[in-house]
């Protein structure tokens, strides 16, 4: 018995519902702001969570999240 899942093929992603579809596709669009704003460590967080949301879409969620609360932690740090 293996722990590892078969890779996700590229027609199981089109027969995905329409919010998991959105969900990849914003978290791409986002990976790719971040990245042509020199982030790219955030790019990559977005990205491989853009990976893994068709099968785990509560932990992609979850990094998406948290990169959120970071984000908000570090605007209301006084200066």
């Amino acid at each position: 018995m293996s722990a590892q899942s078969p890779p996700v093929d590229i027609e199981q992603l089109l027969e995905e519902s329409r919010l998991t579809q959105l969900n990849v596709i914003s978290l791409l669009a986002q990976a790719g702001h971040a990245y042509h704003n020199g982030n790219e460590q955030r790019a990559a967080l977005l990205f491989g969570a853009a990976l893994i949301a068709p099968k785990y879409a509560g932990a992609s969620y979850l990094i998406q999240g948290a990169l959120t609360v970071n984000d908000l932690r570090q605007k209301l740090q006084p200066v």
